[in-house]
């Protein structure tokens, strides 16, 4: 629909010329018609971090490992958040760092007299099925051998391990990964990529601990 508008200084043929004009201008002058301001495009709604595309969620999923990996010279001091529950010699805290798409993430302290080593862990899924949890069991294992820790000189150290594969009629898997490097304070430090079964659910965890064996901290000999 159009509205006419009044010029009051201007007559009918003045009105034709002025809307003439007005038509040839882009045909004389295509540049200007090109160069106008368009509509800014729709965006896509952002999606949640366990959607993500895979290589920027490889990367947040990297850059997660390997802050804690980072803070287990500290004892997981600098990633220690608020105090979840306190049971005995165990505190449970949050952690302030957390892979994209984990349902959450814990640090727990010991108070023995043998051992006040800090380990980490993130519930990263949990599925009624089986096959989902196995997919997302093998799936975790294969991001955690791409992850790595930076050191002072730049050199890239990555977790290897040894693949465990899950099977239905096993209420309890676990992978474990270690940082290839002589660095002592990395020596006890490994990580666990668990399958498990609990009440109806199975659950994938990634754990990662440097809490030493029974047999290296005075405690009961390893049978």
């Amino acid at each position: 629909m159009y509205h006419k508008i009044a010029y009051p200084c201007a007559n009918s043929d003045d009105m034709k010329a002025l809307l003439i004009l007005l038509m040839a201008f882009p045909l004389f002058f295509p540049s200007y018609a090109q160069t106008q301001p368009q509509p800014a495009p729709q965006l896509p709604a952002a999606k949640h971090p366990s959607i993500l595309p895979d290589s920027a969620f490889q990367s947040a999923f990297s850059a997660a490992i390997e802050a804690v990996l980072h803070d287990f010279p500290a004892n997981l001091q600098h990633i220690t958040g608020e105090l979840v529950m306190a049971e005995g010699e165990i505190e449970n805290f949050a952690s302030t760092v957390s892979p994209p798409g984990a349902m959450g993430c814990i640090i727990t302290r010991y108070h023995s007299v043998v051992d006040t080593t800090a380990s980490w862990q993130a519930r990263m899924s949990s599925h009624e099925d089986f096959g989902k949890a196995a997919g997302a069991y093998h799936d975790l294992y294969k991001r955690l051998t791409n992850c790595y820790l930076r050191l002072p000189d730049s050199t890239l150290i990555f977790l290897k391990g040894r693949w465990e594969p899950a099977r239905e009629s096993i209420s309890f898997t676990t992978s474990t990964l270690r940082l290839d490097t002589g660095d002592p304070r990395y020596r006890d430090v490994k990580v666990e990529l668990e399958l498990l079964y609990q009440v109806s659910d199975w659950l994938v965890n990634i754990n990662i601990v440097s809490k030493r064996g029974d047999d290296e901290v005075g405690g009961m000999p390893a049978l």
